[in-house]
Formats: C-alpha cells, sequence, structure tokens
C-alpha cells in the first residue's frame, strides 16, 4: 500500500509506477494504460479487456494491412483513400519489404503498422517510412512509438544505418512524436497541384517533343538542380517504370530536357531543362505532352529551389501543402 497516495478523496497508484517499471515489449506484455484525470492530476490506470501484440509483416498481412491504412488515414487532411490495386502500386513505388514492416493488432485486428522500403540514401543503406498509422479508435496510446522501439533492433541488424519519412508540418501531433523519437528535419518540400489540364501550347522552335522508351539518368540527372525526395527518385522510377510515361524534349537529336509521369495517379515524378534551353517553353511543351486530358500533381519539391516553384505557380500550379524531411540515425 506504500505505493499508493492520494489524489482528493481517492486512493491511487503514483503516476510514474509504470514509467519506472523495466522497458520491454510493453504491447505484448500487458493491456493499454488509459488516463484519468482528477483534479488536473493524470494518473495511468490499467484498460482492461484490449491486449495488443505486435509483428513483422507478411505477405499474407497484405489485405489487412490495406484496411489498416484506409482506416487510419480516413480522417487524414488530405484523401488518402484507395483502391487495393492503387495501394499495392504505392507499396512497389516506395519499395516496401513486408519483412521489414511491423504491425500492431488487436487479436485478428491490425490496428497500427510502420510500413517500410529499403534503398540507399546519401549512399547509406536508409529504411524510408512509406506510411504510419494507428486507427483512431487506439491513438494516444503509446502504439506509434512503442512499435517503433520494436522495429528498430531488427532494421539495425539488416544493416540501416539510417530512418527517413515525411510528415505534414500542419500535423502537429505527429511532428512531436517524430521529434520525440529523434527525428530532425532535413528540408522542406511543397505539394503542389494543377487546376486544370494543361493547354498544348504552339510547338518550339527548333525542338522536337517525343517519348521515350527508357530513362538516360546520365542526361537527365545533369540538368537537376537538387535531389527528388524519395518517391520520385531515380529508384522509385525504375521499381514502377513500366506505368511511366517519359518524354524527351530534343534539339538536333541531343535531349534537352525530360519529364516523367506516373500514369495511374498523374503524379509528376521528374521534370527538368538544361539550364541553357531554360525560359524558351520547353518545360511547358513538355508538361502539356505529358497531361494530355488529366490534371498533373507533384508531391515533395524541395522548397529551397526557388526557380522551379515559380515555374510551376506559372503554369497554373498552386502549394496545398508542406512536409517536413526527417531523417534519424538508428
Amino acid at each position: 500500500m506504500k505505493n499508493f497516495g492520494w489524489v482528493g478523496s481517492r486512493r491511487v497508484p503514483p503516476p510514474l509506477l509504470l514509467l519506472n517499471r523495466e522497458k520491454k515489449n510493453y504491447l505484448t506484455d500487458r493491456h493499454y494504460t488509459t488516463c484519468l484525470s482528477f483534479r488536473n492530476v493524470t494518473i495511468r490506470l490499467p484498460f482492461r479487456g484490449i491486449h495488443v501484440k505486435k509483428r513483422f509483416l507478411s505477405a499474407a498481412d497484405f489485405h489487412s494491412l490495406y484496411e489498416c491504412f484506409l482506416d487510419a488515414f480516413s480522417d487524414y487532411q488530405i484523401s488518402l483513400q484507395m483502391t487495393e490495386e492503387q495501394f499495392e502500386q504505392r507499396v512497389q513505388r516506395d519499395g516496401v519489404e513486408l519483412e521489414l514492416s511491423a504491425g500492431a493488432f488487436d487479436g485478428e485486428r491490425m490496428i497500427g503498422f510502420y510500413m517500410n522500403g529499403r534503398g540507399l540514401w546519401h549512399d547509406q543503406e536508409t529504411a524510408y517510412d512509406a506510411g504510419t498509422g494507428v486507427v483512431p479508435d487506439h491513438r494516444r496510446r503509446g502504439v506509434a512509438v512503442e512499435l517503433f522501439d520494436f522495429m528498430a533492433p531488427r532494421l539495425k541488424e539488416r544493416g540501416i544505418k539510417q530512418y527517413l519519412l515525411e510528415v505534414l508540418t500542419s500535423n502537429d501531433r505527429a511532428v512531436a512524436l517524430y521529434r520525440k523519437l529523434g527525428f530532425e528535419e532535413t528540408r522542406t518540400l511543397a505539394v503542389v497541384r494543377s487546376n486544370e489540364a494543361m493547354k498544348s501550347l504552339v510547338d518550339v522552335e527548333g525542338v522536337s517533343i517525343r517519348r521515350m522508351n527508357e530513362p538516360d539518368w546520365d542526361v537527365f540527372c545533369a540538368y537537376w538542380d537538387g535531389e527528388p525526395s524519395w518517391q520520385n527518385s531515380m529508384d522509385a522510377v525504375e521499381r514502377i517504370r513500366n506505368q511511366c510515361e517519359i518524354v524527351g524534349a530534343f534539339v538536333d537529336e541531343k535531349c534537352v530536357g525530360y519529364g516523367i509521369v506516373f500514369k495511374p495517379s498523374g503524379i509528376l515524378m521528374q521534370l527538368a531543362v538544361a539550364r541553357e534551353f531554360r525560359r524558351r517553353g520547353i518545360g511547358r511543351s513538355i508538361l502539356a505532352s505529358l497531361s494530355g486530358d488529366k490534371i498533373l500533381k507533384t508531391n515533395n519539391v524541395d522548397e529551397e529551389l526557388k526557380g522551379t516553384l515559380e515555374f510551376y505557380k506559372a503554369c497554373g500550379f498552386e502549394i496545398v501543402l508542406r512536409q517536413f524531411e526527417m531523417m534519424k540515425s538508428l
């Protein structure tokens, strides 16, 4: 009884009792705790009847992951509702490996997840957070923190040196969570959208716009002003290349600009023009060719690339969201 104290007229366990316990896999070893307030004092008490387990995923969990994704993002600031086929395309683009991804389960129901891709980022083996979510009725119970703590040792065992993610700048709760986990912002990214399909322009004299069967990365990379985000990287394009359309601008048979769009969703993954050929309408012509009758959108443009953002604005695009790119060493 000496561990109990008084709050008003109630005898309760001290708030720090649970925090001083030896750290272990709480989600598998205990029931959740809930919070009760007495005269502005918050007490953590056992919440019986819900027992959550966590484990790494396999191909057999794919449909459950899809359903959990839809539920977890049902109240997100932008719509992420999609078909299972579209979800599979997203997973493929981001290089998600289910055996490196983790889920939290209440019985047979998945109630939280980390979807992790794997690849090189700045020459380091990197895990990429392609999506983290907890369903609404299980939030604010420590699921995301404990699932990350459960997952991190395996990532390190597999030789992964760092963990990369993006989070909406307006999602204060998520930003606070990641900072608590030790993530730091590396840059701010803009999400831009056009309001209508690009109108066809008069052909630029001396420039031929035509489709390309293969990307010429040595040429393409030479035209970059900054590095694409994970979702728009060379590796991302290669993972879904059979679903991409590539257009090049040619002068005397030399490629002086290009654009790549992911056809199923109309996402513009990359667009660049050689410096000496800019401000001639070539970028607009590439956009018009890729757009057709579709409305284009592009995710995660580095906000330091002022000229790029001005170009999109001049083409009728507008910034609709901003994200922090964040990194943590493992």
